[in-house]
């Protein structure tokens, strides 16, 4: 085959505090220079990357190659469209739920869809917000030749919206877990735990943004009705460890509105070199969230050894692999009873071990190699 010339949206990358959609964007431009010296590629930018950056990136490759757009208030329909028609690549991929409207019909697009989480929150977000949200992401969907997805949940959530969607437009293709999430160390764990002001005492940890359909007021519900029900629990703590998103006021009321005050604590966002050893020394990863589209923490903490309680929703039950211990999100009860289990031990070491290799097997080499078959199809078959 040909060498392509593949663009590559390069403007979450220069956020300066990375969630799960930056993260995803960063680990897979990353793992496409490791896997792909054939084709040429071109990152844009909507300002300046640092050195340090692009050589974490590009890790040498010198297939790669970056383009500073100036920042402007509409860069995508702007600057970005502007590029892409005077210098077409042969295939433009945005993990960025937005395209141009102007378009170069010799370049093939393909967008990456994280999810429609933000229909769950449709009592938190203003009619603005969630227009300027999905107006660009439906024409996204609709506009682009390809759709990636991180999980077949998403890809169903997809073919729901009355949208028009080709099912054979959409493609699955997990995220990967970085090689640093594994067991650390004692001394990691201690060093973690110092840096934190965790003490001795046992947590349970939640990691993600901080915003309504985590479901983190419920959650911190029941966790208050456990403690005080079990004495045996009084001296176990809950850490959430996430920046604070939309709306999170609620999230950090409720410990003092359910009188837990003194085992909860919100960490805002760490660095992701501290997340290893936070999940190592934890008793349990929880996450009931109300939608999620992947939920890489999971994958993450069971990465790390760490048994795991999580909702029973259809990103959990493709990705968890039946190892997590499954609850009713909406049920304080149920999580209630989750937690406990969780805190019980009810997981098994075997199944700890089980679930640590299966979490292993996602790797973001494989999930550079799938997206680059998909480019590869796309430009074959045009």
């Amino acid at each position: 085959m040909e060498i392509m010339k593949i663009g590559l949206n390069g403007q979450r990358l220069l956020t300066k505090d990375p969630a799960g959609p930056e993260k995803y964007t960063y680990n897979l431009f990353r793992a496409l220079s490791e896997i792909d010296t054939k084709n040429e590629y071109v990152i844009y930018f909507d300002d300046k990357p640092s050195d340090k950056l692009i050589e974490q990136i590009t890790n040498g490759n010198k297939k790669f190659s970056y383009l500073v757009l100036p920042k402007t208030v509409f860069w995508t329909q702007i600057n970005l469209a502007s590029e892409l028609r005077n210098n077409p690549p042969d295939i433009f991929f945005t993990a960025v739920h937005t395209i141009p409207i102007m378009r170069n019909p010799k370049t093939k697009f393909v967008v990456m869809i994280h999810g429609l989480e933000y229909k769950s929150n449709k009592n938190d977000l203003s009619y603005l917000y969630k227009f300027k949200t999905e107006r660009p992401l439906k024409y996204a969907a609709i506009h682009s030749d390809k759709i990636i997805v991180p999980s077949t949940a998403v890809k169903e959530s997809l073919l729901k919206q009355k949208w028009g969607l080709d099912e054979k437009k959409i493609e699955t293709v997990y995220e990967g877990v970085g090689e640093e999430f594994r067991k650390t160390t004692t001394e990691k764990v201690e060093e973690v735990r110092k840096k934190y002001g965790l003490g001795d005492s046992p947590y349970l940890l939640f990691v993600s943004t901080i915003q309504p359909r985590k479901n983190i007021p419920r959650i911190i519900a029941a966790f208050a009705q456990l403690v005080k029900e079990n004495p045996k629990y009084k001296n176990t703590n809950l850490i959430l460890a996430g920046k604070f998103g939309w709306n999170f006021e609620e999230s950090l009321e409720s410990p003092k509105k359910f009188g837990i005050k003194e085992n909860v604590r919100f960490l805002g966002r760490v660095p992701d070199k501290d997340l290893p050893p936070l999940f190592t020394g934890a008793k349990g990863y929880l996450n009931f969230s109300i939608d999620e589209g992947f939920g890489l923490p999971l994958l993450e903490a069971m990465s790390c050894g760490v048994p795991c309680a999580v909702s029973d929703i259809p990103a959990f039950d493709e990705i968890g692999g039946g190892f997590p211990i499954q609850v009713n999100q909406n049920s304080v009860d149920s999580i209630k009873n989750g937690i406990k289990r969780l805190l019980d031990g009810e997981i098994s070491t075997k199944v700890v071990e089980e679930a640590e290799s299966y979490a292993h097997s996602f790797t973001w080499q494989n999930t550079a190699k799938k997206t680059l078959a998909i480019f590869e199809n796309i430009v074959k078959n045009s």
